[in-house]
C-alpha cells in the first residue's frame, strides 16, 4: 500500500505535532581516499549507478526542501569523502544561491590551492576539517593513511586564504588512542585565529558496519574505547571548564556532561526524552530519504516530493519508531544530541 500523504495525517490532526525538517545530510560520495578506524566506508568503492538522481533531480529536491522550511533547513553535503565527487560543491553552489546555510566535513587530504578557490566559488558556509590528534602519528594512526595531518594543516591554511568568510571547525572525536592530546588540541584550536570553533563527537560504533550495540567490546574495535573512565570524566570536566571560559567549542556543557554517562555505561540511554532526529533528512547516493539511517526509508527523492515524504504515513510511522529506540548511534550522541 502506498504512504497517504499530506491530507492523511491532516484529518488526523497531527501536522502541528510535526517538527519541519531542519538538516539534511546528502550523501552522493561513498569512496573515501583514507582509511580510518571509525569508519569502514573505505573497504566498499564507489561506482555509479544508473538510478541514482540527476542533478537536475537533485536541484529540485533542494527548492522544493527549502520551500518546505521556509529556506530554514541546512543543507550539508558528506560522505565517505565529499571532495571525491565534483557534483558535491555543485550542490553547495546551487544550495547557497537559494540561500541555504550549507556545509561539509572534509578529512582536507584534497584540499590544495585550486580546491580551495573551487569551494569559495561555491559559497560554502562552513566546513569541517577532520583532526584527531596534535600529533601527526596519533591522526595519521586513527586516519590510517601517513601524512595526513600534515595534508589537513596545509588545507587549514589554504582555506583561510583562499576562501574569504568561510567558517573553519575542527572536528575531533574522543577515543582512547587521542585522550592524552585532546585539551592541547583544544588549547591550539583556540588560539589559532583561522579556526572559527572546535567540534567534539564522542567515538560510536565505526561507519558503515553492522549495527552492534556491544561493538565497543569487540577485539576489531575496542582500541577505541576509553578504558579509565575516571581519566575520561577528568578529560571532559577539563573540557567543560574551557568551555566556561568562552573557548571556541561549540559542543554545549549538556552535550559535555551527557558523554560522561555514555563512557562510563554505553548501554545505558543517553536522552531523558525520546530521540530526536524527526528533524533530520539524511539522503544517500540513490536519492533514498531517512530520517533515521538504521530504519526504513521514507520515500526517494526521484519519486516523491519532500512535502509528500514528510507528512506521510511511512514518515510518521519512522517517528514513533525514533520515540522508542534506545540505541546510543552516533545521531543520538553528536551530531543531531540538541
Amino acid at each position: 500500500m502506498q504512504d497517504k500523504p499530506f491530507n492523511f495525517l491532516k484529518s488526523q490532526s497531527s501536522l502541528l505535532d510535526i517538527r519541519k525538517p531542519a538538516f539534511c545530510c546528502i550523501g552522493i560520495s561513498t569512496g573515501c581516499i583514507l582509511k580510518c578506524k571509525m569508519c569502514s566506508v573505505w573497504k566498499t568503492k564507489y561506482v555509479a549507478m544508473p538510478q541514482e538522481p540527476t542533478m537536475d533531480e537533485w536541484f529540485r529536491f533542494i527548492e522544493l526542501a527549502a520551500g518546505l522550511t521556509e529556506n530554514s533547513i541546512e543543507i550539508n553535503v558528506s560522505g565517505g569523502e565529499p571532495l571525491l565527487d565534483e557534483r558535491n560543491l555543485a550542490l553547495v553552489k546551487f544550495s547557497a544561491k537559494k540561500g541555504l546555510s550549507t556545509s561539509m566535513p572534509t578529512n582536507g587530504f584534497l584540499i590544495d590551492k585550486e580546491m580551495a578557490y573551487k569551494i569559495a566559488d561555491s559559497g560554502l558556509s562552513a566546513i569541517g576539517i577532520s583532526l584527531d590528534g596534535i600529533k601527526k602519528d596519533t591522526h595519521d594512526f586513527l586516519r590510517g593513511v601517513e601524512g595526513c595531518h600534515d595534508k589537513a594543516m596545509q588545507a587549514i591554511d589554504y582555506l583561510d586564504r583562499c576562501c574569504g568568510n568561510i567558517g573553519i571547525g575542527i572536528l575531533t572525536t574522543i577515543s582512547e588512542k587521542n585522550i592524552d592530546e585532546i585539551i592541547e588540541l583544544t588549547r591550539w584550536a583556540n588560539e589559532d585565529n583561522r579556526i572559527e570553533t572546535i567540534i567534539f563527537q564522542a567515538v560510536t560504533q565505526p561507519f558503515n558496519t553492522p549495527f552492534d550495540d556491544e561493538w565497543h567490546d569487540k577485539s576489531e574495535y575496542s582500541f577505541l574505547w576509553p578504558k579509565d573512565i575516571r581519566k575520561t570524566h577528568v578529560l571532559l570536566d577539563e573540557i567543560i571548564k574551557l568551555k566556561k571560559m568562552a573557548y571556541k567549542i561549540s559542543n554545549t556543557v549538556s552535550q559535555l556532561e551527557t558523554f560522561k554517562k555514555y563512557f562510563e555505561n554505553p548501554l545505558g540511554f543517553i536522552k531523558k526524552d525520546a530521540c530526536n532526529v524527526d528533524f533530520y533528512m539524511n539522503i544517500n547516493q540513490f536519492g533514498d530519504v531517512y530520517m533515521c539511517p538504521r530504519k526504513k526509508a521514507v520515500g526517494n527523492i526521484r519519486k516523491c516530493t519532500p512535502k509528500d515524504m514528510w507528512y506521510s504515513e511511512g514518515a510518521n510511522q519512522m517517528r514513533e519508531e525514533i520515540k522508542s529506540c534506545r540505541v546510543n548511534c552516533h545521531h543520538v550522541l553528536n551530531c543531531c544530541y540538541e
